[in-house]
Parts: structure tokens; sequence; C-alpha cells
């Protein structure tokens, strides 16, 4: 049910169809000869196109997540296990092109191909089933498996947990799978700016990782200049309010620890 419903809210409050519905509300106000209801509402789609525009907001929101853990200065000579989890792969695409296709977040998954290789006889294990609520049959894992063959890495080296739709399913599933021992080390690769989440869920269900962020958006210094960038502001907002947001709904359902953990 959480599932269901996280997904049904974040499509009616994410900033781009939020924008959307105010501009179509404020047409429908305009031809329906409510001038000046629709004169707010448009007004408001437009400062609210104009800030994002020329303000660094969403690097603002992103910046304290992406900072929140660093990369270790010092990783342990040995580890028992690296978990990636799901993200950076599209399942739909690559079932459709038959080739392992990537987005964005594709760093986490040179990052997790890297350590691997430097910690040989840890456990590897990827967590990523499906979070497209219309296609569940497709997973994560299978453009995995095609990504680790491409590269010349044996996809057997890997544990796959396949049935999670969200990261704290992701956790849950994963721990059931491997059943961590008390005293392991445990690497976790996610993407920079949703560690702080991951973590608080991890250390909810007491499993403790050694977080290892990678794949970054924003520069430790923020810039405060305006700039016309609207479309890569844009996307910074929708990733900062996904994740602060996710960080509060998790906490105050009892799946993080924290509701910004450090």
């Amino acid at each position: 049910m959480f599932f269901i419903v996280s997904k049904i809210l974040w499509f009616i409050i994410e900033p781009a169809n939020l924008l959307m519905l105010m501009v179509l509300a404020g047409t429908v106000l305009l031809w329906s000869g409510k001038a000046k209801a629709a004169k707010y509402t448009l007004t408001a789609a437009a400062g609210l196109i104009l800030t994002v525009a020329l303000f660094p907001v969403g690097d603002a929101l992103l910046r304290p997540l992406e900072q929140r853990f660093p990369v270790p200065a010092e990783l342990p000579q040995k580890v028992d296990g690296i978990i990636l989890l799901g993200g950076a792969q599209e399942p739909l695409l690559t079932r459709t092109y038959h080739q392992p296709v990537m987005n964005g977040a594709s760093e986490t998954m040179t990052t997790f191909l890297a350590l691997a290789r430097s910690y040989p006889a840890a456990k590897l294990v990827f967590s990523g089933g499906s979070g497209d609520i219309r296609h569940q049959g497709v997973t994560e894992a299978d453009t995995v498996k095609l990504f680790l063959q491409q590269q010349g890495f044996d996809p057997g080296r890997l544990i796959y947990e396949t049935r999670s739709r969200n990261t704290y399913e992701n956790v849950t599933f994963t721990k059931r799978l491997v059943r961590p021992q008390a005293g392991e080390k445990w690497l976790l690769i996610a993407s920079a700016y949703g560690m702080p989440r991951v973590v608080g869920v991890f250390r909810q269900a007491h499993w403790p990782v050694i977080p290892y962020p990678c794949n970054y958006h924003v520069g430790r210094e923020l810039h405060v200049l305006p700039s016309l960038h609207f479309i890569e502001s844009f996307s910074a907002l929708e990733m900062a309010m996904h994740e602060w947001i996710g960080l509060t709904a998790y906490y105050v359902t009892g799946k993080s620890n924290a509701l910004f953990p450090g």
C-alpha cells in the first residue's frame, strides 16, 4: 500500500506536474470568465518558473543531502560485502533493445564494478526489482546482468534481490536474503543525494553499513548567481523535493531511524 500511495502522491505534487496543473487551471479559469482567479493562478505559475530558472533552488536543496555522507577517506582492508541498490537501470528499454540501458545514475554501476574488483572475496549484492507501478515483470537486475556481461565481469558473482519496489523493500528483502552477521563490514553504494534516506533505512533495520556515495549533481560550494538554465534547475528541484519528501515519509512511517540521518 505504501508503494502505491507514494507513487500516486508524487505524481500529484511532482513540480513539473504541479506546474502543468496550475497552467491548465489558469487556462480553464480564463475561458470560464473568471479572469481575476486566472490572473492569480497564471502569475503564480510564471513566478515559479522564473524563480527556478533564475536561482539555484534545487541545488540549494540538494547540497545538504549530497554532503551528508562523504566518500570514505580510507576503506577497510577486508570488506565482507558490497551492496548496490537499483535506480540507474532502465529495464523496459533494456528489454526493447537487448542491451543494457542506463540513466543519469550510471556512475553507481561503474563505482560498484571498481569496488567489486578491489575486493574479489567480498559478497556482491544487487537489490532492484521494478519501481514502475505498471510494469512489475521486468526487473532492474536483468539490466545489471547484461551490463556485467558487456564489461567482462561474471554476473554469477552477484546475489540478486529482484522483488523490491522501493528503498525500504531493498533493505528488508536484501537482509533476509544475505543474512548479515554481527561485526561484518558492508559497503553501500548509492547516489549521494539519496544516501541519507538509504542509510536511515539500513539503521532502522539494524544493519550497519559504510556509505560510499557517488553520482553527484552539486558542487561543494553553492553559487547563487542568477542563471537561465531552467531544465537543469527544474530537474534538480524535482530530485531534491523527492528526497526531502521521502525522508519525511520514511521517518513518519517508521521506515527510517531519523528524519535526517547523519
